[in-house]
This record gives C-alpha cells, structure tokens and sequence, in this order.
C-alpha cells in the first residue's frame, strides 16, 4: 500500500512539474510575442509602403528585416509586410548593412541638404542625420563593400576625385585613410564587392566574368567560381554566397578556408538571375537582375515571391 502511495504521489508530481513547465513556456511565448509587438509598435520610423520600388543597389539583414536599398528610398520586409524608412527616402548606392546601421553612397533627394553626391555616409535607419565619412559632394560608389563588425571599406572608384584615382582603394578606418590595391587576379568589368564580416582581410568580387576572392586585402584575387555573370556576394562567418548565371541561374555557398561548395535551391527563376542576397539564422531574400525578390524561411526549400517587375506583392 505504501509503494501504491509513493508512485502516485511521484506521478503527481511529474504532472506538477509538466504543468509548472508549460505554464513557464507559455509566459515566454506570451513575453517574446508582447516584447515583438511592442518593437514593431515604437518603429514609428517606419511606415506602411506599398508601390514600386524602382531599381534596387543593396540588400541586407538588419534588426528591423530584410533592408532593400531602392530608388526612392530604404524599403524593409517585416515579418510580412513591407515598411519604408522615413528618413531615408535617398537614392541609395553601393547599400552595406552594418552592427552599427549602415554604408553607403548614392543621391540625396532633391530637397536636402545633403551634398550631391553622397560619397560615403554612414547612417541608422531609427535616425534622420547622416555622419559624412569621406568625398561627400565628389564621388558616387556604385561598387562598394565593407565589414558587418569590422572597419574596412573597399571601393572601385569608376572616377578619379580630390584623393583617389581611378581603380580600387581600401579603407581600414571607415573612410578616414586610404590605399590602393593592386586586385590582381580580377578578369571582367566589376559589378559588386563584399567584405567578410570579421575579417577585413577577405573581400570577394562578382564580374560579368565569374567571382574572385581575397584573403590579404585585395592585393591578389583568386577565381573560385566558373565563368558567366555573377552577382548576390554575401559573407557570413563561415560561407561566402554568390550567384552565377550560364544559361540558368544558381546560387553556391562557398565554405572560407576549405573551398568546398553546397548548391542553395532558388525559386524558378527561368531566364533571371540573382543579383542581391542576405541571410540570417536559415532565413534568406534575393532580388533579381530583373526585378523580382523572394524571401524563405527555410534555409531555401520554399520561397515566397514579394516583387514582381519592382512592384510589391501584396
């Protein structure tokens, strides 16, 4: 009789502890849904977009989303709606997503008073001003790339201004100082550059040739892809991923440090290609050469079209 009591007193107190479990794992839940509402309620520097979004010049994984650098401005993909910026309706070039906000260069609208071109500014999407970092009112860098959580900017600078020549130059100071690199290796016209996050020694370059890779600041570049037009470079800490298009568009993610390559499954794309990608924790977004992006969940099993024709998909 007394085993009889022990085990249902231990049954109950295994229902106890489930009860008390799940209780705890519903608060959680209710707190982490209570704390993302709260979020989305104070981006009162986002607002509701829906429209065209012209031509598009970066793409990134910042905390408010998935941040397009569009014609008219910074567009955000938020858990499934579009938000636009509000202070940042510029013409945005060269669009790089950083810990602290973001690079970039471009066109002010023509209502500021921001000096066209922008040169290199640096910027939060929460907040209206943004810190000239260099050749502001000279230089417009459609080809740019920089560093997550490190200082390096590298740029093809396509016209010579009051410092820099024609050619390729790096910054390990966010703009302050400059070099130039002899990006030996390179073949085709450059299209894009991007920077490894941590590592500001190891920058890749997408041509109309193929992708090439540096891991001693650009002096030299190594071909790590086949030949055709590549596009979509971003780093994380592990993988570089590019897009290529010979024929039919694919996307490769490169392993850094062991030149092994997995293929990541894109949406049918027919004769289109990626030309922005940005991931974060299995999530992904592409926009494409013309005009279309996509979002997955999954790591690329499945895809959700959100631009069509540089229209959103409502």
């Amino acid at each position: 009789m007394g085993n009889v009591k022990k085990a249902a007193l231990s049954l109950l107190l295994v229902f106890v502890f489930l009860g008390a479990c799940s209780e705890e794992v519903e608060e959680e839940a209710r707190e982490a849904e209570d704390s993302t509402e709260d979020k989305a309620e104070n981006q009162e520097y986002l607002q509701s977009f829906e429209g065209n979004l012209g031509h598009v010049h970066g793409l990134g994984h910042m905390e408010e989303g998935f941040a397009f650098a569009a014609h008219t401005g910074i567009k955000i993909f938020q858990e499934g709606q579009w938000k636009e910026a509000v202070y940042h309706p510029h013409d945005y070039m060269g669009f790089q997503v950083r810990e602290d906000g973001f690079l970039s260069s471009g066109h002010p609208i023509p209502s500021s008073d921001l000096q066209n071109p922008l040169g290199l500014q640096r910027g939060k999407v929460s907040e209206e001003s943004l810190e000239a970092l260099a050749f502001d009112g000279e230089s417009d860098f459609h080809v740019m790339g920089a560093g997550f959580a490190n200082e390096s900017v590298y740029v093809f600078n396509e016209q010579p201004n009051s410092q820099l020549d024609q050619g390729f130059y790096r910054s390990t100071d966010l703009g302050a100082t400059w070099e130039s690199i002899h990006a030996e290796g390179i073949e085709g016209g450059v299209f894009q550059m991007a920077v490894h996050p941590t590592d500001g020694e190891t920058v890749a370059v997408a041509t109309d040739s193929g992708v090439f890779l540096s891991e001693n600041g650009g002096q030299s570049f190594e071909r790590i892809s086949e030949s055709g037009q590549a596009g979509g470079l971003y780093f994380n800490e592990d993988e570089l991923f590019y897009g290529l298009y010979t024929g039919e568009a694919t996307m490769t993610s490169y392993l850094i440090g062991e030149s092994g390559t997995s293929d990541v499954p894109l949406p049918d794309l027919k004769e289109d290609a990626v030309m922005y990608f940005a991931e974060a924790d299995n999530r992904m977004a592409i926009y494409t050469f013309n005009g279309a992006a996509y979002v997955s969940e999954d790591g690329g099993e499945n895809w959700e079209k959100i631009v069509e024709k540089g229209e959103t998909v409502s």
